[in-house]
């Protein structure tokens, strides 16, 4: 549920062009996807945990990057103003460095969520829970003191989002129910939520504020999802986040574009419209739909499943 009320975020924040928006999503939903992954922690011998994530996180992260690095050098690089050539793409694809992945600039999570949970678990099994604990708090008030940019694989994102991931695992660790007081969950939700964008209205997202900031507009969608409980489409969506991730970018490109053409708009008039951009965005997401069920169904491996045997 989290995972798919996270991902629709993340579309939206990508196509719905309001600034304001913009810097409220910003403000909690890669923290969301790290701390829901954190939830779900399962320690591992760490040669186990390596192998299990290379299958589900770095296979995914090359297949899609290498197919949407050719049809971004081969297709959509001549309508952009874009100096960056094959090879500095191609190093940005290995590397994992956020300035060097213009042609699908989303797949920065990728790597960086494989470094912070592997680094996670091997912390585990050199001291426990707690010192896991300790050092992504460490490793997270560095990332506020320290500046740092662009190192490969994300590994200076892993320094500002491991220690979400260590508070999704911390509260798995303890007994969280879905809410009986239904009315006044859904007060705190708003309270929550009001709070969250205040605080990226005035800007008050940097330094520790970053933090908190985070922390609070992801408690409102913890909150939402247990109000809400199960939903198909949502759980859905969660479940196929990681192709939506990889593809959506140049998907809802492509939809704006024949958007403004029929409407005969600039592409900025759709994407700044927000009616226009909800119906970019169900449409991106039933084609990301799409592309899952035929992925899977025919390369499974890249989406990180094992092909099932048939009887």
């Amino acid at each position: 549920m989290l995972k798919g009320i996270g991902i629709i975020l993340v579309v939206i924040g990508h196509i719905y062009s309001n600034q304001t928006i913009f810097n409220w999503l910003y403000s909690f939903h890669m923290p969301l996807f790290f701390l829901a992954a954190g939830w779900v922690y399962k320690e591992k011998t760490v040669l186990a945990d390596i192998k299990r994530r290379i299958q589900t996180i770095v296979i995914p992260y090359f297949s899609f990057g290498f197919l949407v690095l050719i049809y971004w050098q081969l297709m959509e690089r001549r309508f952009r103003d874009s100096d960056m050539s094959f090879m500095d793409s191609l190093f940005g694809l290995f590397s994992g460095c956020y300035d060097n992945l213009e042609f699908n600039i989303h797949l920065w999570f990728l790597p960086c969520f494989f470094v912070t949970v592997i680094l996670f678990n091997i912390l585990v099994n050199l001291g426990g829970r707690r010192m896991a604990y300790l050092v992504s708090a460490l490793m997270s008030l560095a990332f506020i003191v320290v500046p740092m940019h662009g190192l490969i694989w994300g590994i200076d994102r892993v320094f500002k989002y491991i220690g979400f991931y260590a508070v999704g695992v911390f509260i798995a660790g303890k007994s969280v129910k879905a809410v009986k007081k239904k009315v006044e969950a859904g007060i705190v939700a708003i309270v929550l939520l009001a709070l969250s964008f205040s605080l990226s209205c005035y800007h008050l997202t940097m330094g520790i504020m970053w933090f908190v900031t985070a922390l609070i507009g992801v408690a409102a969608v913890i909150l939402i999802s247990q109000l809400i409980n199960e939903n198909r489409i949502l759980q859905y969506f969660g479940r196929i986040s990681l192709i939506i991730l990889c593809i959506h970018g140049p998907v809802y490109r492509i939809v704006v574009k024949i958007v403004s053409i029929l409407l005969n708009l600039g592409t900025d008039a759709v994407r700044e419209n927000f009616l226009l951009a909800m119906v970019v965005v169900v449409i991106t997401m039933a084609i990301c739909s799409t592309a899952y069920e035929v992925v899977v169904r025919l390369a499974p491996w890249m989406v990180g499943k094992k092909k099932v045997k048939e009887n």
